[in-house]
Order: C-alpha cells, then structure tokens, then sequence
C-alpha cells in the first residue's frame, strides 16, 4: 500500500504535469513569425510586438521547463521494470535539453527586445538584428541543442515505454510528434498541429501516474 505522503506527491506531479502540458499548446501558435523567410528576426518583426515578444518567449520557456522534467519523472515512476534504464536515460537527457532550450529561448527574447526600446536609435537597434542574423550559431545554438536534447531522450523514454507496456499504445506515440518539431515549423496552425497530441500523451501519462496510487 502507497503512504499518504508519496499518493500527494505523486498526484501533485501528475497535476503539474496535465496542467504545463496544457499550457504549451497556445506556444505554438503564438510564437512570432518572421518575415525574413529565415530563423532570425527583423527589427520591424519584433519592434512593434516587443513587449508581447518577451513575454511570450519568457512564458514559454518557463512553462517547458517544469513540464518536460516532470513528464520525464512521471515516466520513470511508470516504467520500474522492463525499460527503466531507456525511461532512465532518456530522463537524464530531458532535464539537461531543457535546462539548455530555456536559457537559449530568454537569451533569444533579451537579444531581440532590449535594442528595440524606443531609447535606442533605429539604425543601432537595425544593426544589432544584421548582427544577429549573421551570428545564428550564436543566436540560435543553445537553443536548438537543448531543444534536440529533449528529443533524443523523449524518444528513449518513448522505447521504455513500449517496452514496459504501462500505458496504451498511442501515448507514446503521440509523444513522438516531438520529432516532427524539427521538420515542419513549430509556429502558427502547424504548431497547433504537431504540440496537440504530444499534450494529450503527457496528460495520458499523468493520469496513469494519479491511477497508479490509487
């Protein structure tokens, strides 16, 4: 039987975890687009938006940050036998992703916002964005290694789950829609499409963790 103290911890991370999952399906759709057809920003992108800019890369960014650690941990608590060194591993690598895309997307939303106030004259704000643009390694690199350090060690957990069999089949699955994050745009309609089913798999995963003190 499950003492009372592990059942509230327990509960409360599944908590967390339905509710973040929750919270990062409007990210998709509200990360600002770019006119430049490429990765980095225009000062006419940003400038008008700025404030909402930074608060929307902050928010999600703090958001991923409780939610991939506690689906990584949900999914070790659910997978304790076969496939626990994949959900293991796998978890290790999510914590130490996300760690790295949260501060590469604040660094991201400092970089663009802080040389479009209105203090600062047009052609330096111009200037810092051509430098940007030029420096994506820079712009971009700690982001895009966290972000692609999260999906290798979803898909390993992803392994520990299909091997442990604890939980239906498309809940993997659709925590696999991660992978797609790299392929087609994460911003706009497709960003909706690809971030809907991996917040139904996490949330699947945090009612078998509220299910498995019961």
């Amino acid at each position: 039987m499950t003492d009372a103290s592990t059942v509230v911890r327990v509960r409360l991370l599944a908590v967390v975890l339905a509710v973040t999952a929750i919270a990062t399906v409007p990210g998709g759709v509200l990360w600002p687009d770019t006119s430049t057809g490429e990765e980095s920003y225009a000062f006419s992108d940003v400038e008008p938006i700025r404030q909402t800019w930074f608060a929307v890369l902050l928010a999600i960014a703090v958001v991923a940050a409780v939610n991939v650690p506690a689906q990584a941990l949900v999914t070790v608590l659910l997978v304790r036998a076969r496939g626990a060194a994949w959900a293991t591993w796998g978890a290790a690598l999510m914590w130490v992703g996300i760690a790295l895309q949260a501060a590469g997307a604040a660094f991201l939303a400092g970089a663009y916002y802080f040389p479009t106030d209105p203090s600062v004259p047009r052609s330096a704000g111009e200037a810092v964005f051509s430098a940007a643009a030029d420096d994506q390694g820079h712009l971009y690199g700690v982001l895009v290694a966290g972000a692609l350090t999260v999906v290798v060690g979803t898909v390993l957990q992803v392994v520990g789950l299909f091997r442990a069999r604890v939980v239906r089949v498309w809940v993997p699955l659709a925590l696999l829609f991660s992978v797609l994050t790299f392929l087609v745009p994460g911003n706009g309609v497709v960003g909706l499409v690809t971030s809907l089913p991996m917040a139904a798999g996490s949330v699947a995963l945090a009612w078998c963790a509220w299910r498995m003190v019961d």
